[in-house]
């Protein structure tokens, strides 16, 4: 426990490194983390000891597995047996035959076409803004961010900012900081039902830690941000003039359509990601073969990026006899991308307790290839924006430091 909360300082003080102005001002600064910290261990508190609450996150997440139960129906209809149907011949060994891009993956298609259309009957924006007011009382932040901090929560790093995407163009450094930090330490819901089908049966009820590692993390990069990058009421000169937000959709049917477009086009995004960053992993790994072994094993990408990351791992409190497996798992997820690191995780030989800790670490779309997928779809919705650019470096690195905040504070209160 102590190692966590050493670690939960150290990513907080880490954080002063990207402040722009030296001059840390406590009321400019300081008082929203403050309120940020203990709001932050008053939610984790909630979340992970009162009942109430921990039935409601449960049935949450065993609505979120439905999901993915419901989209097998259409797996089944559309790919037959491949896509977990029936088999139509007698297997030769024990099993069941399982293929991850039909059977786990087109969960995807579903979630986003769901977001569409709640989206459409403003259940989505409501429900956001609901959340986002207690984001604003706290932070101290606009209402339009705190609604995509909010929405966040639900929908991926470019689905949010949507809910606000007239407003976009004109938001100061500070704002937009803070949305391209989100888009680093957080994913989607679209995605959360197949972490958790990968780690199914290796610890209890892996969508509940998925989901509050999520919440966590919302709050994780407002308070970094609230160091880093402070609001700046003068820099932001957008003018409403009364005029009502943006309807992203014409019609219900406008909004499944498009919805299940844009989640068929992550869907093959995903497999096609998985696929390439694979034959590179092994690729690279053919090359590092060529060098010498050390401590009798041969280098690897993932031991050299895992090296880089045993301290962070060292933070969270993961056991020694584990260390060497989470570091490298964690230095997957920076290199390449969560879900090869979520594969990496069920396959490994730790405890149960390293397990639940390493899931709050890698539950974001922290990955380098994220940049690029993150800046070209912003810069997309906000062709004027020119901070989205200049910022993604430094946003990227927020992102991680509130990965190690949502890491470590979870390791706190699992050692407790």
């Amino acid at each position: 426990m102590l190692r966590s909360i050493v670690g939960y300082v150290l990513f907080l003080v880490a954080t002063l490194w990207l402040c722009e102005d030296k001059d840390i001002k406590f009321g400019r600064n300081w008082r929203p983390v403050i309120y940020g910290i203990i709001f932050q261990c008053g939610v984790m508190f909630l979340m992970t000891n009162l009942p109430a609450f921990i039935s409601g996150i449960e049935y949450v997440a065993r609505g979120f597995m439905r999901l993915k139960d419901a989209t097998l129906e259409g797996t089944k209809f559309v790919f037959g047996y491949v896509g977990g149907g029936d088999l139509p011949f007698e297997l030769k060994t024990n099993g069941i035959p399982f293929v991850f891009a039909f059977q786990v993956l087109p969960t995807v298609i579903l979630v986003s076409g769901l977001s569409a259309i709640l989206t459409y009957f403003k259940i989505l924006p409501i429900f956001s803004k609901i959340i986002g007011s207690v984001f604003r009382f706290v932070f101290r932040i606009k209402d339009s961010i705190g609604m995509v901090a909010a929405a966040k929560i639900f929908v991926g790093q470019l689905e949010a900012p949507l809910l606000i995407k007239h407003k976009l163009q004109y938001l100061p450094k500070s704002d937009i900081f803070i949305i391209l930090s989100l888009a680093f330490a957080t994913t989607s819901c679209a995605v959360m039902p197949i972490y958790a089908s990968v780690l199914d049966g290796l610890c209890p009820n892996p969508m509940k830690h998925i989901i509050i590692s999520t919440v966590l993390s919302v709050i994780s990069v407002l308070i970094v941000c609230s160091v880093a990058m402070p609001e700046d009421k003068l820099e932001y000169n957008y003018k409403d003039d009364g005029k009502p937000e943006e309807q992203q959709y014409t019609s219900f049917m406008s909004a499944m359509s498009k919805g299940l477009s844009d989640g068929t086009f992550v869907w093959w995004s995903i497999i096609g990601s998985l696929i390439g960053m694979i034959a590179l992993i092994t690729l690279a790994n053919y090359l590092l073969a060529l060098l010498p072994n050390y401590s009798g094993y041969p280098i690897t990408l993932q031991r050299i990026f895992g090296f880089f990351m045993y301290p962070f791992a060292w933070l969270m409190g993961i056991e020694s006899s584990d260390l060497s497996a989470v570091s490298q798992i964690l230095g997957t997820k920076m290199a390449l991308n969560e879900t090869i690191a979520f594969f990496d995780l069920a396959k490994a030989n730790i405890s149960q307790e390293s397990i639940l800790k390493t899931i709050y670490a890698i539950n974001n779309f922290g990955n380098f290839s994220c940049i690029g997928i993150t800046v070209a779809g912003l810069t997309a919705l906000a062709p004027s924006q020119k901070n989205i650019v200049t910022l993604a470096g430094k946003a990227f690195v927020a992102g991680f430091l509130a990965s190690g905040l949502t890491a470590t504070l979870a390791s706190a209160f699992f050692s407790i």
